[in-house]
């Protein structure tokens, strides 16, 4: 695909999201990139918050989102310069990306902590909370000023160096351009330009003994580095540094650690024999030979903390204090080179192995859960009624993996490419944010949807991974429930739609409306159906709301709109009021109208389990047949490896050897289903052991 190619399909993606979400274009774009980097990892969960005005002595302020980042402390603000023309548009300079970007970003943090901004604009408006964040609480350790454009970059200008404000926050900018973020969907699994440089050090390099396992796609070194080199780059590169599971754990606990900020203090000689040290990844190193066999390390190529956050973080902080002692703390690394190829299997393997240790839970991998798999193949296995004299069915595209959507593109002609864009458009793309989100809100949890995408997933990833480990709720994933997933989110567009065009709606807060509507809906549902819910098959088969249900949404937001406008604390911010718990326990309690023609919508509680129990008998049946089936093209020859695997490592039960022999004996025998499930248990404990994935 080229560069123009991917800008074509980049502006579509976000104009269908615009036109799905109901915002300008230029919000669509946003929205679109910020989703995509915070996917890559390259940045934390950002907010909305579309500004532009005239600040103090007339200079132009402007911001389309902005991001507190909990595992540095730092804040991230994100401007657009959006071309959105037919043909690729001539390429950004520094100068514009200063004068119509950067600048104007640092202008809002300026004056925002100077106190012009909270002075001279409205309460109600999103800016001014962020405003006056920024003035009362802590300084961020960096600021971190980041332009987003559908143009290209100036080949020349392959960096910026960092700056301080007035009030000496460091600042660091990065400018997003089209070519860029194709780099990073084409290797979604490193980190773009990330280059940690350490020619600078003392002898010219960092002394690595390398520990080569004798694999072509995989290298190792072990490493001791100074402890203020480490701190210093962090401090530099913030979470980006971090490995997406770490970032998420870190964020939790972010606090400088006792022990460590104790060790440091009272004996930093010793830190090394004291601490565990950490875990790293990279998907390239530049070296010269050292002596006796060793490597010295000039450069480390999309360096990834795949455990030892916290001490990273931890050195980092005390640095920024003054208080690292220079030259007396070191660090044991161990290193593993990752060949990008390679990388999207291999470094979520490292990170679960190397966090085996702490507490780490099991939901933070959970983007290479079986749920999601299941989710993918049933979306692209169900057809969306044809609605609106269209002969054309549809499918809701469930996007287990950023940028698979566009993938499924590679390669098609014109006329098939138009052929899959009428059957999987754009705006029926599900993502697995979109999915926690929703889901969080109809499961009445507003308060978590409002954290941000990736708290919400986390917290969804919990409460999915608990259930999966029990056969009966398990099966209840099934193709109803996906339809289900689809109803809800056709209710949670609408109400997003809705709000945008309601007369009372001043602008602002809408993503936190339309959470704690659905949540009040679902609640509505429940108690006017004596513990049922709503009939989401029936919205399926509407692929809409319909005017009763649109009539009913429109009242609850109107009344959430006030419940979140009123928090218990005069002047609190409004965003934070949307993530506490009492936020939710007020809306779900606040009274809302029922309007005419939402009761036929709704399904009483023996009617909803007698369709949960029809859909888990389903689901036994489906995943009996696809197991069967995995099982088949698996092949003999690779069940007899898988066996001899298992033997020498003793990972197979008596009956998981039963189920082998006959698995072995493919194709003149065939196992059972729940043989099959069996198997395939066998093989997964096998490739966490090390047996081939690929194989």
């Amino acid at each position: 695909m080229t560069d123009e190619e991917f800008r074509a399909d980049l502006l579509a993606s976000a104009t269908a999201r615009a036109e799905a979400h109901e915002t300008s274009l230029r919000d669509g774009f946003t929205a679109e990139v910020i989703e995509r980097l915070r996917d890559a990892g390259e940045i934390p969960d950002a907010e909305p918050c579309a500004e532009a005005l005239s600040g103090q002595r007339s200079r132009k302020l402007e911001v389309d989102a902005f991001a507190f980042d909990e595992a540095d402390d730092s804040l991230h603000l994100f401007v657009t310069l959006r071309d959105g023309g037919a043909e690729m548009p001539p390429s950004i300079t520094l100068t514009e990306a200063r004068d119509q970007g950067f600048g104007r970003l640092l202008g809002v943090f300026e004056q925002a902590r100077e106190g012009w901004l909270t002075a001279n604009i409205e309460e109600s408006r999103p800016l001014w909370a962020l405003a006056r964040r920024i003035q009362t609480g802590p300084r961020p350790s960096a600021l971190r000023l980041h332009v987003l454009t559908d143009r290209p970059l100036n080949e020349r200008l392959r960096e910026i160096k960092s700056d301080r404000t007035k009030d000496g926050v460091p600042v660091t900018f990065q400018i997003w351009d089209v070519t860029r973020l194709k780099r990073i969907h084409d290797a979604r699994s490193v980190r773009d330009d990330l280059f940690v440089d350490l020619s600078h050090l003392p002898g010219g390099g960092l002394p690595a003994l390398p520990a080569a396992v004798g694999s072509n796609d995989y290298d190792a070194y072990l490493v001791v580095i100074p402890g203020e080199v480490l701190a210093d780059v962090y401090i530099e590169h913030g979470s980006r540094l971090l490995e997406g599971n770490v970032r998420t754990f870190l964020g939790r606990t972010r606090k400088i650690n006792r022990g460590i900020a104790a060790t440091l203090a009272n004996e930093p000689g010793r830190f090394f024999a004291y601490n565990n040290g950490i875990a790293a990844t990279a998907s390239e190193v530049r070296k010269v030979a050292g002596p006796a066999g060793t490597a010295l390390l000039t450069g480390l190529v999309d360096l990834q903390v795949v455990n030892g956050g916290q001490t990273t973080a931890s050195l980092a902080a005390l640095r920024r204090e003054g208080k690292l002692p220079v030259g007396s703390v070191s660090v044991p690394m161990k290193l593993s080179v990752v060949a990008p190829d390679a990388a999207e299997v291999l470094i979520p393997r490292i990170s679960r192995f190397a966090n085996t240790q702490n507490p780490v839970r099991e939901s933070d991998f959970f983007a290479n859960h079986p749920f999601h798999q299941r989710m993918e193949q049933i979306s692209r296995r169900i057809l969306a009624p044809a609605v609106g004299g269209s002969l054309t069915q549809t499918h809701w595209y469930y996007e287990r993996a950023r940028g698979q959507h566009l993938n499924d593109q590679a390669g098609l002609t014109p006329a098939r490419k138009d052929q899959f864009l009428r059957q999987n458009p754009r705006a029926q793309v599900i993502t697995k944010t979109d999915l926690a989100k929703v889901e969080s809100c109809f499961d009445l949890l507003p308060d978590e949807a409002c954290r941000g995408a990736e708290k919400a997933f986390v917290a969804f990833a919990e409460r999915i991974t608990k259930d999966w480990k029990e056969d009966a709720k398990r099966d209840a994933y099934s193709d109803d429930w996906y339809r289900g997933v689809v109803a809800r989110t056709i209710l949670f567009r609408t109400t997003e739609a809705l709000v945008s065009k309601a007369p009372w709606y001043e602008g602002g807060y809408r993503a936190q409306v339309v959470a704690y509507t659905a949540a009040r809906l679902s609640a509505l549902a429940a108690a006017r159906s004596g513990g049922g819910r709503l009939d989401f098959l029936k919205i399926w088969a509407a692929q809409g709301a319909g005017p009763a249900l649109e009539r009913q949404l429109l009242s609850i937001a109107e009344i959430m709109m006030r419940v979140l406008r009123s928090p218990p604390l005069a002047g609190q911010n409004i965003s934070e009021w949307a993530k506490q718990q009492a936020c939710r326990k007020t809306a779900l309690e606040t009274d809302v109208p029922v309007e005419d023609g939402f009761d036929a919508f709704l399904i009483g509680r023996d009617e909803a389990k007698a369709a949960k129990r029809d859909d888990q008998e389903k689901q036994r049946v489906t995943d009996g047949m696809h197991a069967v089936t995995q099982v088949i093209e698996a092949g003999g020859p690779f069940w007899i490896a898988l066996r001899d695997f298992a033997r020498a490592n003793r990972l197979a039960s008596p009956d998981d050897e039963s189920a082998l022999k006959i698995a072995c004996a493919i194709p003149r025998k065939i196992p059972a289903d729940w043989q099959a499930e069996r198997l395939l248990k066998v093989r997964q404990r096998c490739e966490e052991a090390g047996f081939p994935a690929s194989r």
